[in-house]
């Protein structure tokens, strides 16, 4: 079946992600996989991605993306165990309400699977078909490729309810129970389109819009035994639900010479469109028969630009190798803020008074840099040996506990990766499978339940994780043949037929040329059988007169082995 000779020829990768990021927060750009391959090798990218971290990671990339390509497809299974030290006695106690409280098994930790948002890019030749074979990384003038692009570059989603402690103090007895559900997730949309200007360079860009969303809940509750006697209950919990959409455009370049690829992109500072943040406080105790609360509600304005991201790479691909090394330096350019106005509300005893609030919460980021390395060794054409190594350090600096509305920043994570796996090509179809073992550590928000009012404290966090990798790819050849395959199972019951001339199209057969006639007796030549074996004789072998064996002398010659792809080695 012929496939797009001319004109556009489209081209469609499919991303499909499944994982569990529970292990990073804020401040992680691009923390999120986008690509099987790009994953596995070290979420490296810069100079020779070809999958769908391309758009991402250098616009000008999507050229060496194949004319061919139809679907990739990848998904990302994650475990992942967090560990959270000293989680129900986070910081200092009040001695002189609590005496000297030094409470056991007070970390906590949370393990099991995620489930991570998609990516999808469809990407579409322009002008200028790479020539299947080419080693050019599809780098020769004029060639033109865009992609449109939807997906998370960045994702935590942690969940813990229902935490619950009970504990022996010098006064008495504690207990507490509390609940956490955090999710931070930045998700990009928009087109990317490269040119290669000549048969070594090429450039590219991407312009997206980034969509933000945080959602935060912690709440607390205790009772606790105190030194005036008798006990003392008390609370402390707030709630976050905001917004932000901005803009912001990758700028790439790739140069290809020889067995090298050079690559550089950098993304600029965002224009902010609008942000909103929503958030409510509470706080609770009771002493000495008085009843202490407090409720804060406030709305505004909010704002979580990305920092400007500059990058470089280099990458060499051999006839049985190719490595590439990444690294990128982050610039922050604003703060992770809100202002906001609302009203507090607080009682003591029985007498409530209503107050208004007006607030600003920053932080500010800082620079951070982070390497990756990645490599494939081939030990065939068809059969590969991938790897990689990188490192996600944050930009947010350690936390600082204060009483504000909502906690606009409450957590933060580092991490390292290394990945193992092996890769699969040819017959129309690529696939890699794989591993990534991860390794973050870093700060989270917790409640101090041992001071009065109840305070925000700052606990370690560790997390441990492992990515199963699951990608795949094929190609319109393959998807064509298949599509033959079908039709030549209903036209002629045989769907192995080969390849019909596009120039003499094979004739339908004609009814009942298919079934085999009624034979007509023992004249019937295909009911000749051997006199001495009872079986069917052998048919005459074309060209011996005598009815025997044909010459020895007429084997084909042995043929070099072929590619069914007739690609480049290695792979592009």
């Amino acid at each position: 079946m012929p496939v797009a000779s001319h004109g556009m020829r489209i081209a469609a990768l499919l991303t499909l992600a499944l994982a569990g990021t529970d292990a990073l927060a804020q401040g992680n750009a691009l923390s999120a996989p986008t690509g099987g391959r790009s994953a596995l090798m070290g979420n490296t990218g810069v100079a020779l991605s070809r999958d769908g971290s391309a758009p991402f990671l250098n616009p000008a990339t999507i050229v060496r993306i194949n004319d061919n390509s139809l679907a990739f497809s990848v998904n990302f299974y994650t475990f992942a165990a967090t560990s959270f030290t000293g989680w129900h006695q986070p910081g200092p106690v009040d001695t002189s309400q609590f005496g000297n409280v030094g409470l056991g098994g007070t970390s906590i930790s949370t393990n099991g699977f995620r489930i991570f948002p998609s990516t999808l890019c469809l990407f579409f030749t322009i002008r200028g078909v790479t020539a299947e074979g080419s080693d050019d990384g599809g780098l020769h003038r004029g060639r033109q490729k865009l992609a449109i692009c939807f997906g998370s570059t960045e994702f935590v989603d942690v969940v813990m309810p229902a935490l619950s402690f009970r504990g022996n103090t010098p006064l008495g007895t504690t207990a507490q129970t509390q609940s956490l559900a955090r999710n931070w997730n930045r998700f990009q949309a928009g087109p990317t389109y490269s040119i290669s200007l000549g048969d070594d360079f090429a450039v590219g860009a991407s312009l997206h819009g980034i969509y933000t969303s945080e959602s935060l809940v912690l709440d607390s509750s205790s009772i606790t035994s105190i030194a005036s006697g008798g006990s003392v209950q008390s609370s402390l919990g707030t709630g976050v639900s905001a917004r932000a959409f901005d803009f912001a455009a990758i700028l790439g370049a790739a140069y290809h010479r020889g067995s090298v690829t050079l690559g550089a992109s950098v993304q600029v500072p965002t224009v902010h469109v609008y942000g909103t943040y929503n958030a409510t406080l509470h706080s609770e105790y009771g002493l000495a028969g008085t009843d202490n609360a407090t409720l804060t509600s406030a709305s505004g304005s909010f704002t979580a630009p990305p920092p400007m991201r500059f990058s470089i790479g280099a990458g060499a691909e051999w006839k049985r190798l190719v490595v590439e090394l990444d690294e990128s330096f982050q610039l922050p350019v604003g703060a992770i803020a809100a202002s906001v106005n609302g009203s507090t509300t607080t009682l003591t005893g029985t007498t409530a008074t209503t107050t208004p609030l007006s607030a600003f919460y920053s932080v500010q980021e800082h620079m951070a840099w982070n390497t990756a390395l990645g490599a494939e060794y081939f030990v065939s054409k068809s059969f590969s040996l991938v790897g990689g190594a990188s490192t996600s350090l944050t930009t947010l600096p350690g936390l600082s506990p204060t009483m504000s509305v909502g906690n606009v920043v409450p957590a933060r994570m580092s991490s390292a990766s290394a990945s193992l796996g092996i890769g699969s090509y040819g017959a129309g179809a690529d696939i890699l499978i794989g591993a990534q073992l991860g390794y973050a550590w870093g700060q989270s928000m917790a409640v101090n339940p041992y001071v009065l009012p109840n305070d925000w404290a700052v606990v370690d966090t560790r997390s441990y994780s492992v990515m199963l990798i699951l990608a795949g790819a094929t190609d319109l050849r393959a998807i064509g043949r298949a599509v033959e395959k079908v039709e030549n199972a209903v036209t002629s019951g045989n769907p192995e037929l080969p390849p019909a001339d596009p120039g003499h199209p094979r004739e339908a057969p004609k009814p009942g040329t298919g079934r085999e006639l009624p034979r007509s007796g023992a004249s019937d030549p295909r009911n000749e059988t051997d006199p001495d074996t009872g079986q069917p004789a052998p048919k005459k072998a074309p060209g011996a007169p005598d009815g025997g064996s044909p010459p020895q002398n007429t084997q084909p010659l042995p043929s070099s082995p072929i590619d069914p792809q007739n690609r480049a080695f290695p792979p592009r």
